[in-house]
This record gives structure tokens, sequence and C-alpha cells, in this order.
């Protein structure tokens, strides 16, 4: 067991950010921001640290766990301009963690190795991470990758046979997601570089029931240095299960076990209990204080979950306003004096809501039609 002072030590030194002991503005403000994330006021005087600022909301792929694959279609595909970008961190001065990641492939960004650098010059402290699919880092871009500046990469997987990996990341390919991941550890090996960190993830679904094990075996095969996260597809806008809570709870079980076995580190693993779909559990969400905190491609804050469209629902824009005039207006504290009494503060909100608690009742809805793949991506292999 790490202890108290250890674990903290582990954090700073897995991320690079022993640069945060020479920053007591930053640290303070992420304490502040953990007490007024428990106390739930209306104003918040803290700002959140950990943001996610989307470069591009354009993907190579389209999985069915996506909502673009339902036919929900996203606000206006583009790119966050360079300038723009600028603009918006310059507003997030006391930020622990950068995620350059919204509803989009990040290396379809065609300055992605521009943004990592100047992220990295303006927040030397600051955690750089981004979530891919993998399928775009080819030799180029694995090389470039050792040494831009990113502290994390994560390679979504989400199926461990090639079979079950066409039918969920539509328009990908297995053996090819795993020669990149092959390359960017031996890179990593042959040029002692510390970062980025390379983990992958595993979406549990419908199609890729029983192949977590395997997972988590090809994991240790590829020697990535952690899976960063196993979660469930627990959506509100269309994806509908088929799966029993058992089939879910004892996959788990066996993966957590497998895991104990061979070493490998998962640093977020599932609860193993079904309670968020209780009929009577309260509604209860924190992104309205922070968490999560997302701005998309044109400078939209949106919710921070898996329903990031501006038209659903933006708090405004902050190319258009000061983020101080944004985090406490009056639709945040609306939102926020609502969620304080456990009510839905949007109709968004009361959807997620309703469908967690429904998410094992609907499990013979098995005729999900989705969109044509050339459709979605036309080409199918989209190039920077």
């Amino acid at each position: 067991m790490i202890s108290n002072v250890a674990q903290p030590v582990r954090k700073l030194k897995e991320n690079d950010a022993f640069g945060l002991l020479l920053r007591p503005r930053v640290v303070r403000n992420y304490w502040r921001y953990q007490k007024e994330l428990t106390a739930r006021p209306l104003v918040m005087s803290a700002h959140p640290p950990f943001i996610e600022i989307e470069m591009t909301n354009r993907c190579n792929l389209a999985c069915i766990q996506c909502l673009r694959s339902v036919g929900l279609k996203p606000y206006k595909l583009g790119d966050m301009e360079f300038e723009n970008y600028r603009k918006i961190l310059a507003q997030f001065p006391f930020a622990m963690s950068i995620c350059l990641n919204g509803f989009g492939e990040p290396m379809m960004y065609k300055r992605f190795f521009e943004v990592v650098a100047y992220t990295k010059k303006e927040r030397p402290w600051a955690k750089i991470v981004i979530y891919s699919n993998g399928m775009l880092i080819d030799e180029d871009k694995a090389h470039r990758l050792m040494d831009c500046g990113l502290t994390e990469l994560n390679i979504s997987l989400d199926a461990a046979r090639p079979e079950t990996y066409d039918r969920v990341r539509r328009g990908g390919k297995l053996d090819v997601v795993h020669d990149n991941i092959r390359r960017l550890v031996r890179f990593k090996k042959e040029t002692g570089a510390r970062f980025p960190l390379i983990g992958v993830n595993f979406v549990m679904v419908n199609d890729n029931e029983g192949e977590l094990v395997e997972c988590v075996e090809q994991a240790k095969d590829l020697g990535v240095d952690f899976i960063n996260c196993i979660s469930w597809a627990a959506y509100d806008w269309g994806f509908k299960n088929r799966r029993s809570p058992q089939s879910y709870l004892n996959e788990l079980r066996v993966a957590r076990d497998r895991m104990s076995t061979l070493g490998v580190r998962c640093k977020s693993f599932p609860k193993l209990n079904i309670g968020w779909t209780a009929p009577d559990k309260p509604f209860s969400c924190d992104f309205f204080w922070g968490e999560n905190f997302r701005v998309t491609h044109d400078g939209s804050i949106t919710l921070g979950c898996c329903t990031p469209f501006k038209e659903t629902f933006s708090y405004g824009n902050i190319l258009e306003q000061p983020f101080e005039s944004i985090w406490n207006n009056a639709s945040y504290q609306q939102a926020r004096s609502l969620a304080r009494v456990n009510k839905s503060p949007n109709a968004v909100c009361s959807s997620c809501d309703h469908f967690c608690k429904s998410f094992f009742e609907e499990n013979n809805d098995n005729h999900k039609t989705y969109v044509p793949l050339d459709a979605l991506v036309p080409g199918h292999r989209l190039k920077l």
C-alpha cells in the first residue's frame, strides 16, 4: 500500500510535475477547488484545474459507441485556430492537467505538435495528455511524439480480436494499431525518452463481451506503461446495452485478477457494483463545478460529459466572453442550485439520469442500426 506521502510524490514524478512546487498559486487554486467541489457553492472562486481543449471535432473512425454512429451529428466540423488556442490557454493560468481532446481525433489536427510545444512552454508544470485511436501514428509522428512535450498518450482499443475491432471501431484495423503501439514503445526504449507515458483504454460494449482479459494480456505483451481506463458505455444518447449486470461484473473481476497476476496497472478501474442504476439514486453530478471542464474547438463551454455539442447545451463562448464572466454566470449558478438539491438542470442531464437507471432494462433491444461508415467518414482513411 502506498503511503500518504509517497502517492503525491509518485504522481509528481509520473507526470513530470515537480514544477508545481515552484508554483504556489497553482497549488493553492487546486486545494481551494477541491474544497469548493465538496461544498458546491453557487459561485466558484477557484478555477477548474483539469481542462479539455478540443483541437478538432473531426475523426477518421466511426465507433459504434459514439453518438455519430447512431445518427446524432455534432456542430459544424472544424479545427481550432492556433491563435484562438493561445487566447484560451491564457485564461487558465492554474491548469494542472490539459487534455487536447474533445469530440475528435487529435492526431488529425495539422498543428498538433505546435500546440503541444506551446502548451509545454506556457504551462511547464502541467500534465499534457491526449486520447487517440492510434491509427494515424505513423513512423514520423512516433518519432516526434518522443520529444514534443506530451506527458501521456492513451490509445483506445475496445477490442482484442481483429473481427471485433472491425465492428466496434469502424474504419480502423487492430493490427495497424498494435504495430503503431509497438513502434512507440520501441522508440521510447531506443531514445531513452521518459515521455509520453503510453496507455491503452477499453470501453465495455455489447460486441466486445469476453475480450477484456485478452486485452489486458495484449497490453502486457505490447509493453505499454499502463491501462489508463476501463469503462462501461453508459451513455444517454442512443447506445443500447444488451448485457446483464453479471456479465460486466464477472468480466471485470477476472480482468482485475489477471492484471494482478501479470503486474499490469490500471489507473481507472470501474467500481464492482451497479449502484448507479438504482431507481432511488438521486441525481448528482460535479460537471457544474468544473469537473471535466471542456472547451470546444470554436470556444464554446459545454457540458463536460459525453454530450459535447454546443447546440445541446452551452454556458457561453470563451472567445467572445472572458472565462471569469462565464464561470459564475446565471446559467452556471442556476445549474448549480438545482444540482445541489438533486434536480437535473436541463433536458440532457435528465436524459442521462434516466438512461443510467434503465441501463440494464433495455437489453432486449438488439436491432440497433448504425449510420453507414461512408456517410460518417468519407474515404475511410483520412490523412492530415
